[in-house]
């Protein structure tokens, strides 16, 4: 068996069951009404808001779309409407260009910032309508971008809980085809959409399938990197690359830190 047909050979009915007994007792468990969540378009947010629904029924789930019309593609727009619309789940478009350019009226141009920027937005807009709903926001991060820290800090990583974060992007894919996501979806590139023509894959430079394996062979089965480069088939710089990643983005898994002090009372 190879290493990624490993990685996915798992027993998805099961994966399903915990999930969904995961999703209500979170919300049982804080007093909430419902959840809401980000819904993209893409793979994990879509995975999301199926497991959601199931656990907690249509009503209790509200799905906010927030494109940037300069760089979300329209199909990403009619996706999410249409998994909304299978879902028989609340939706609501919300454009965040205004938003944003509000904000660059008084900040300097920077790619990089500017994109973390449209994820922090989105997420004052969840927690806004989290808060006017007594709901819970539910995170759509995998582990994979959460193990080389490919979220954005409190903006797509700002969530009450993820749902899930205990499973690989590949892993993700197959549980999409149990619970009958669309084909289109699955397969489509995987991009936060923070600027025009992100992508994933070409912005880590590995694919995947490549960034599955090496994290399941260093994490779960504890190789060290010469010897997952050599399982995986693969130069050992792309290993390097990824654990250095890993390293480089421990803050954004991290609460925030505290500096301790030795107090003196009188």
């Amino acid at each position: 068996m190879s290493v990624l047909q490993e990685i996915i050979s798992l027993n998805y009915q099961m994966i399903i069951q915990q999930i969904q007994a995961c999703i209500r007792n979170k919300v049982i468990s804080s007093g909430k009404d419902g959840v809401v969540l980000g819904l993209s378009g893409g793979l994990d947010s879509t995975v999301t808001a199926f497991l959601a629904t199931k656990a907690l029924g249509n009503d209790k789930v509200l799905a906010l779309i927030m494109p940037d019309r300069r760089i979300t593609p329209i199909q990403d727009i009619r996706d999410a409407k249409e998994v909304a619309n299978m879902l028989n789940i609340e939706y609501k478009i919300i454009e965040i260009e205004p938003i944003h350019k509000a904000f660059m009226q008084n900040l300097k141009v920077d790619r990089l910032a500017e994109g973390n920027l449209r994820a922090r937005i989105r997420m004052c807009i969840l927690y806004y309508h989290a808060n006017l709903l007594n709901r819970l926001v539910m995170g759509t991060s995998d582990r994979s971008e959460v193990l080389i820290g490919y979220f954005t800090k409190y903006g797509d990583g700002g969530v009450d809980f993820n749902p899930l974060t205990c499973l690989f992007k590949t892993q993700v894919k197959e549980l999409a085809r149990v619970i009958g996501v669309p084909e289109r979806v699955i397969i489509k590139k995987s991009s936060p959409r923070l600027w025009l023509n992100q992508t994933a894959e070409d912005e880590i430079g590995l694919p995947y399938e490549i960034i599955d394996q090496i994290l399941y062979l260093t994490f779960d089965k504890a190789l060290p990197r010469e010897e997952v480069a050599k399982r995986i088939g693969i130069n050992l710089d792309g290993v390097i690359k990824i654990l250095e990643m890993y390293e480089q983005t421990r803050h954004k898994r991290m609460p925030p830190d505290v500096c301790y002090l030795r107090l003196n009372y009188k």
